[in-house]
């Protein structure tokens, strides 16, 4: 960083901690780009409880996710591509049925009976697991999408914005200010895309 970057984060910080401590005034944004930011701020929030959410409750059981997610990092890390599925309950219970159906005999009414309940359960487990796929593809894959490039992208430049907005009060409270251009937000709103939270 050159001798007046460095100078110009200093400045910076300067004017923060003016506006913070001291109680200076800093350039005020327009209503609409503070209301659109706080829009951003409750689409961020709102998507990571329903990302979490939605997980919970595809697949309930806690410390089957901690070890199906302890299982996947495990294999990210050795680089396999090994996939654990979360363990329906309909489908360890078809599992259960049919091996005790098929233990008590095909003479037996009863292992019969548990041998067909059992493939019936094990196609509910095969359905939900179906349903997982489809939620995943179709609405948890998107929200991470947005969560982690849109929203990730509009916020560095809500960051950069913030930056420039304290070097430009710290050049009008020296007396160097340049034309302060027609809105504040101007620049920022040509790099964004747009977005209808």
């Amino acid at each position: 960083m050159s001798f007046a970057g460095f100078k110009k984060q200093i400045s910076k910080a300067n004017q923060l901690f003016n506006e913070k401590l001291a109680g200076a005034k800093g350039t005020e944004l327009e209503s609409d780009f503070v209301e659109m930011e706080r829009k951003i701020d409750v689409t961020g929030k709102m998507i990571e409880e329903l990302i979490t959410k939605t997980q919970d409750y595809l697949q309930p059981n806690p410390m089957a996710r901690a070890r199906i997610s302890a299982v996947k990092g495990l294999n990210n890390l050795q680089n396999k591509s090994r996939n654990m599925a979360y363990p329906q309950p309909e489908g360890l219970l078809g599992d259960a049925m049919i091996k005790h159906g098929k233990d008590l005999g095909h003479n037996s009414s009863l292992g019969e009976a548990l041998v067909e309940c059992g493939d019936a359960y094990k196609q509910m487990a095969e359905i939900k697991y179906n349903l997982e796929d489809g939620v995943k593809q179709n609405f948890l894959d998107p929200f991470n999408s947005l969560l982690h490039q849109d929203l990730k992208e509009i916020n560095h430049h809500r960051k950069k914005l913030q930056g420039r907005r304290l070097d430009y009060d710290c050049k009008k409270r020296k007396g160097s200010a340049e034309r302060r251009p027609k809105t504040m937000c101007t620049r920022l709103n040509r790099n964004l895309p747009r977005a209808n939270p």
